[in-house]
């Protein structure tokens, strides 16, 4: 037994032969990403199946959140496990998918405290929350990529994507989306100015992949805050093709940023920001587009092919969207999805 006084066991990966050491109350999923292990996952809380894997040799407990239907009674007979929800009770022997994705880069995950520097409401259910980094000063992270924060306590954790990309700076700046009822949603929207907050990161696989190419991004809600992070990251350096950025609101009154938006616009001929709205009232005076993002996009584009696409919000969106862009020749190998 590898079990040692800090209390840690060896995990084998098969067929890998790879080998991990996991805490004592730390999820496998948690210690493959620490490790710089690439391997399928998705939500991280048990309730898609996307780091499903199955355990040959060892103990473990599967926590309570996992969903009963991203895994199956029978399959938990069968040794099958979510990486996400799994805590190793002895040394184990672990099946798993480990891939190595072109394009991505690894950053190492931190735990860190910041303070709130702004909390700014700017819809009527949108906050933009302003961090500062206290301890470490910097954590490195790529566009795109998102951050776990303790909510209520150290049992609760919620995921919010960086609206900016890192430049080796002290701020991190978040976009809440308040859900009514949402434990999460309301303690990071109700944050005072100087509150401290205890995250880990960086996480996901939304990252830019290839700048040498035309790109669009589509984005609903707070899902704003993953592709202004990624246009950011377009802009820093030159970049020579077209730029779309698609965004779906329902009201003029769930628009924000949209001066940021049309001003880059202006700074550069090859970016493009069509906004939509999609429950306006007959007697708006709105001049933009109207409509489904997604359909929107169909009459817009004429073609997609050979583009890249990012996508960030609900996932009815993002299945009408790829759908969409489907229809308009984008294959799903280029179509990148964050759902929440």
């Amino acid at each position: 037994m590898s079990k040692t006084m800090v209390e840690t066991y060896e995990v084998t990966l098969e067929p890998s032969g790879n080998q991990i050491q996991v805490r004592e109350g730390q999820t496998i999923l948690d210690a493959l990403i620490r490790n710089g292990i690439q391997t399928p996952y998705g939500c991280r809380h048990g309730s898609c199946s996307a780091c499903k894997a199955r355990v040959l040799e060892g103990n473990y407990e599967i926590m309570g959140r996992v969903s009963e239907y991203s895994l199956l009674s029978f399959e938990r007979d069968d040794g099958m496990i979510l990486l996400c929800s799994t805590l190793p009770e002895s040394d184990l022997v672990v099946e798993i998918e480990e891939e190595e994705e072109e394009g991505l880069t690894f950053y190492p995950i931190v735990d860190f405290e910041a303070t709130v520097e702004k909390n700014e409401q700017v819809t009527p259910d949108i906050h933009i929350i302003q961090l500062e980094l206290a301890d470490p000063t910097t954590v490195p992270y790529g566009a795109g990529q998102f951050f776990e924060f303790q909510v209520q306590g150290e049992s609760e954790l919620r995921s919010y994507s960086a609206a900016t990309r890192y430049i080796d700076n002290k701020k991190i700046q978040l976009h809440v989306k308040r859900i009514p009822n949402g434990i999460g949603s309301n303690y990071m929207c109700d944050l005072k100015v100087g509150a401290t907050v205890k995250a880990s990161g960086p996480y996901g696989k939304m990252q830019l992949r290839d700048r040498d190419k035309d790109l669009v991004f589509v984005a609903g809600g707070s899902g704003m805050a993953p592709i202004k992070a990624l246009l950011e990251e377009v802009f820093s350096a030159s970049f020579d093709h077209e730029a779309w950025f698609f965004y779906g609101a329902r009201t003029e009154q769930d628009l924000y940023l949209v001066e940021d938006w049309l001003e880059l616009e202006r700074k550069y001929p090859n970016f493009h920001f069509i906004p939509a709205l999609s429950n306006l009232s007959d007697d708006s005076n709105w001049s933009g587009e109207r409509g489904f993002i997604a359909d929107v996009i169909k009459k817009k584009m004429e073609s997609c092919s050979g583009m890249d696409a990012y996508l960030c919000g609900p996932p009815i969106m993002c299945e009408t969207v790829t759908d969409a862009l489907y229809g308009k020749g984008l294959r799903g190998n280029h179509i990148y999805l964050d759902e929440f």
